[in-house]
């Protein structure tokens, strides 16, 4: 392969990883990360708390275990996608540099 071939194949992988990467995140900003702050205070005695778009959440017991576990795995999915993204775009940035 070329260099010009790697760079448009790259760019592809970095396009369609940004497609992808932009619906995760906007699910982790906007359902999963509300649940989580919502539950992070609650107290044995208060069963539901409401998030920053009003809705109510189930802050105890194996609801409050899952959102946590959610909010856990949701991180790393986002973390890894950030890190391939990042890698994606300093390849891209190197080949570019490389002379032909």
């Amino acid at each position: 392969m070329t260099t010009s071939e790697k760079l448009k194949l790259l760019k592809v992988i970095k396009i369609i990883l940004l497609i992808f990467y932009t619906s995760v995140i906007l699910f982790y900003l906007g359902l999963v990360l509300p649940q989580y702050l919502a539950c992070l205070n609650c107290n044995s005695g208060e069963a539901m708390e409401v998030d920053i778009w009003g809705n109510e959440v189930w802050c105890f017991g194996e609801s409050k275990e899952f959102v946590e576990f959610f909010f856990q795995f949701s991180s790393i999915v986002t973390g890894g996608l950030t890190f391939v993204l990042l890698i994606c775009c300093f390849l891209i940035h190197y080949l570019k540099k490389v002379p032909v």
